[in-house]
């Protein structure tokens, strides 16, 4: 009877999903072998701790996710997650606003030695911790700064989760009125573990025409107007 009592309740928050995406509608008509490289293994190594309370709370795929959890916990043995995590956001959104900067940062003809000295030399004049300014060297020598804002948004997830925080996106065509927003939180709510709290982040991208899409985690709903018409298209296309 629980189990149930689960599924009509996950059934529930889904169909308020929808129902808002509706409404919505109607209002808007590598890592060279991963760790096995020196550098990143030296790195590890303080990340390795055996007390299980530094090691990640979430458990991610992928070599962006590799770097993130070594990096969350070498952060969390020095309890410097909340600093760590605000300055490797601000290093990306530098490389992000800043072309010359991106541009060294990615630029991968660049000699090793002379992006290690530029990296060394941007982390000082930063006065980034001891821990950031590692780990941004170990991902520059490992020739993965590219992937620098993956890895960041990986790490993010890890500090959230261990806030007991879950981020979701959504995506609408138009931007979304206050209300509009109360209730797509209130309805992501039964799409996230019992006592978690809900951050959303919204964004507009016309093409998906109405409705919205939502990502949680790993997670992907995708209630959009544009997938609606993309499956009338492949019907008419394809006849029975």
């Amino acid at each position: 009877k629980k189990s149930n009592r689960n599924l009509v309740k996950a059934h529930t928050h889904h169909t308020m999903l929808r129902k808002i995406a509706q409404t919505s509608v109607s209002r808007h008509a590598q890592m060279r072998n991963a760790l096995a490289n020196g550098s990143m293994r030296n790195f590890a190594a303080a990340s390795t701790a055996d007390d299980a309370k530094y090691q990640p709370p979430l458990k991610l795929f992928g070599t962006a996710a590799r770097y993130a959890s070594a990096l969350y916990t070498a952060s969390a043995k020095k309890s410097a997650l909340a600093a760590v995590e605000t300055e490797i956001k601000q290093i990306v959104s530098l490389a992000n606003s800043d072309k010359k900067f991106k541009e060294f940062m990615e630029d991968p003809t660049m000699a090793r030695k002379k992006k290690l000295a530029g990296l060394d030399e941007f982390c000082k004049g930063g006065k980034f911790s001891e821990t950031t300014s590692n780990f941004i060297k170990v991902v520059g020598e490992n020739g993965r700064l590219s992937e620098l804002e993956k890895i960041a948004e990986c790490f993010e997830e890890l500090c959230m989760a261990s806030r007991g925080e879950v981020k979701c996106v959504v995506t609408t065509a138009e931007p979304l009125d206050a209300a509009m927003l109360a209730d797509v939180t209130d309805a992501l709510k039964g799409h996230v573990p019992a006592n978690s709290k809900v951050i959303v982040s919204t964004k507009v991208d016309p093409r998906i025409v109405g409705g919205m899409t939502v990502g949680i985690g790993e997670k992907y709903l995708d209630l959009s107007l544009l997938s609606k018409i993309k499956k009338v298209e492949h019907l008419i296309a394809n006849p029975v």
